[in-house]
């Protein structure tokens, strides 16, 4: 299943409402295979970290959804996550 940019941006932010934090806590980024971004790539700890993966509709939608998180919204870019239909959100640490 792939979803809207408006999916992936209310999933996003209603995420970080939920966990808490400062939009600097948090990181987005793109990939094509987000698993492997978020738990090789990223290294996020898949059971102390709190996560979040979406398949857009396409590059293009990915990275509306990236401009939007990281300009709009201030979430810093995951290092060398830059490219791919799958966007990601992360932010170490479980705990809000």
């Amino acid at each position: 299943m792939v979803f809207s940019v408006q999916q992936i941006k209310f999933e996003f932010l209603t995420y970080i409402k939920e966990f808490g934090g400062r939009a600097g806590d948090w990181r987005v980024g793109l990939a094509a295979d987000a698993p492997a971004a978020l738990f090789g790539a990223q290294k996020v700890d898949p059971e102390a970290d709190v996560w979040l993966w979406k398949p857009a509709l396409s590059a293009a939608a990915a990275r509306t959804v990236f401009r939007y998180m990281t300009e709009q919204f201030h979430v810093p870019p995951a290092e060398g996550a830059t490219d791919g239909a799958c966007v990601f959100l992360f932010r170490r640490g479980g705990g809000a």
